[in-house]
């Protein structure tokens, strides 16, 4: 029975594929906990591994002490040693990597996003220095999550006492900018990953890009109305009044969704992609109406 590790195991995206492959007789699953570092990658030669899922983990408290680009630097260092590691490893078959868009790249320098950029900066190193590792490599782009609406206080709606809208999302994008959901990423992420598994040597050297929903702001705060059962409205603000509330964690949710106003659109910027359907998962995503219901109680 081949053998599946996944890096990042206890965390939201490495759990979902370990509750998704546990259910699969084809695999073996063994995880590798949250906190990726040395160490922990080298363990992955001695496990024998077929298939890997590395997640690495922009740590957004850092970002105070060390900056934007300090955090992704760090990031990018324990992405490197996961593949170090993984390419020593001779019966991997499959390396799955979760990813982000290039979004400085594809601006030409003008929009940098430390926390999308350097994911994809791993990838470009593992390109150049690992092409061995790189051939049998699939990324897996997660879309923003609509859990965050929830669990992430810069994003919640506000209520809004006297005002004919009870509640009010603000955030440094315009209405009618899109937004790429990846809706229940708790089930989502193990679906994706089980399907590029099965889909094998079809879907190396592609992208896996998980947007179940482009929704503009303006259509998000009419759903969250619609699942809630109340009035809602949203508002553009400006990067530096959004920052001035969240700090330098605020600039660069800012900078993130500036640059989704002029690129909405993530497979066009994804080069190779492999689809949902290719992957046999379009019918067992869940999308971002369906998660907000399931959240309905934590909602308001």
């Amino acid at each position: 029975m081949p053998t599946v590790c996944v890096l990042g195991a206890t965390g939201t995206q490495g759990g979902s594929v370990v509750d998704a492959l546990l259910k699969n007789p084809k695999w073996q699953v063994r995880g590798l906990t949250r906190n990726v570092n040395g160490a922990a990658a080298k363990r992955l030669a001695s496990k024998g591994a077929h298939a890997v899922y590395a997640f690495t983990n922009y740590n957004w408290a850092e970002v105070f002490r060390v900056g934007r680009d300090g955090a992704g630097e760090a990031e990018q260092q324990q992405a490197l040693n996961i593949a170090r590691a993984a390419v020593k490893t001779p019966t991997l078959q499959h390396y799955v990597m979760s990813s982000l868009p290039p979004a400085g790249k594809v601006s030409g320098g003008k929009l940098k996003v430390p926390h999308v950029d350097y994911k994809n900066a791993a990838y470009d190193w593992i390109k150049d220095n690992l092409p061995e590792l790189a051939q049998k490599t699939t990324q897996l782009w997660l879309g923003w999550y609509p859990s965050n609406v929830v669990f992430v206080p810069m994003m919640k709606f506000a209520p809004m006492p006297g005002s004919d809208h009870p509640y009010l999302l603000a955030q440094p994008s315009k209405p009618e900018s899109i937004l790429p959901s990846s809706g229940d990423v708790n089930h989502n992420t193990g679906v994706m990953v089980e399907g590029i598994l099965e889909a094998g040597a079809k879907a190396y050297g592609k992208v896996a890009v998980l947007v179940t929903d482009y929704l503009s702001w303006a259509e998000l705060a009419k759903l969250w109305g619609k699942v809630t059962g109340k009035t809602a409205v949203y508002a553009e603000l400006s990067d530096e009044a959004f920052a001035k509330v969240w700090g330098v964690a605020g600039e660069e949710i800012g900078c993130q969704f500036r640059w989704s106003e002029s690129f909405p659109s993530w497979e066009d910027v994804a080069g190779e992609i492999i689809t949902f359907e290719e992957l046999g998962v379009k019918e067992k995503l869940i999308g971002t109406e369906a998660l907000l219901n399931s959240l309905k109680a934590k909602l308001i």
